[in-house]
């Protein structure tokens, strides 16, 4: 290894990513995958054609502008994505930390420090969503950010496209072993609740529900049947490798007690995370971006091995 190659350890996140297609109500099309992917690789190239002035997007709320720099289309729906980002009206007086001599202000309030946020999309085999693998970067941007941008390109790309259909992003926290590793010591679990999509609910009884004023999520309780202080651990490890595998499942909370007390717990408070060590540039420290996704990958395929 070059002595003067530096290494960082870069906290990465697990995600679902979900793609809905809205058409007209007279559209018998059913939900293909492939041109969900199709559309997604348009939109994607459509982005970066732009000059980066018009692909850009202001977000005032934290004095931030993102863009898409990049992307590598690996086909069959996985993608290498760098995003970018710049904070504005951020000026402050600098000082070299080495002779401690004042520097005074060099940025002017639109200067902003360029940042980039990696992401890797991988289509996840024999379901309708995306696995996505998003670096946490302190100065960067979020996926909640991210899944933003792409929404607001998705509505100026069926603008200026000839697609029927509109598209919109969504995703969903994919949650970390842990979940289950903390009910390891519970001595009691006296609720289990399970969050669903009420279109998985096949019962009349859901014609209820089928109004705009109602949550497109249903929520389940499951009662622990009488005389049983928990619920058996090979329910709650069934429900969560249904979660994981058929996205049927959105969430899942638990609650009971613990020798230190009561507890509760969910899902979505436990993401899945890993820290990749990754070759960093020398000068601004920033991830290399090729080294990043190639031990992403990597971490991807050991995880997908495991299964």
């Amino acid at each position: 290894m070059n002595s003067q190659e530096q290494k960082k350890n870069v906290p990465i996140y697990f995600y679902y990513l979900a793609i809905s297609k809205q058409k007209d109500s007279n559209d018998s099309s059913v939900y293909d995958i492939q041109q969900i992917v199709a559309a997604f690789s348009a939109l994607l190239s459509y982005i970066t054609q732009k000059s980066l002035n018009d692909r850009k997007k202001d977000i005032t709320s934290s004095e931030k502008v993102v863009w898409l720099d990049s992307f590598k289309d690996l086909k069959n729906g996985n993608y290498n994505a760098i995003f970018k980002s710049a904070k504005y009206n951020h000026v402050r007086n600098e000082i070299d930390t080495e002779t401690m001599t004042e520097l005074g202000t060099r940025k002017r309030q639109k200067d902003g420090d360029e940042e980039k946020t990696h992401l890797c999309v991988r289509l996840t085999k024999g379901q309708h969503r995306f696995l996505a693998v998003h670096e946490s970067n302190h100065y960067g941007i979020s996926i909640n950010c991210i899944i933003d941008y792409l929404n607001t390109q998705f509505e100026n790309y069926n603008e200026d496209s000839d697609d029927k259909y509109h598209y919109e992003l969504s995703y969903e926290i994919m949650p970390g072993d842990d979940f289950i590793a903390s009910l390891k010591d519970a001595k009691t679990t006296s609720a289990l609740k399970l969050t669903v999509s009420k279109d998985v609910i096949k019962d009349d009884f859901m014609q209820f529900a089928n109004r705009d004023e109602i949550d497109d999520e249903v929520e389940i309780c499951i009662k622990r049947p009488k005389g049983v202080k928990k619920f058996p651990d090979n329910l709650i490890k069934a429900y969560y490798d249904d979660l994981q595998s058929n996205n049927r499942i959105k969430k899942i909370s638990v609650k009971g007690k613990k020798a230190s007390g009561q507890f509760e717990v969910d899902t979505d408070l436990m993401k899945m995370k890993h820290y990749l060590s990754v070759s960093s540039e020398i000068i601004t420290n920033e991830v290399n971006s090729v080294d990043f996704f190639v031990k992403a990958q990597d971490f991807i395929e050991e995880m997908r091995n495991k299964k």
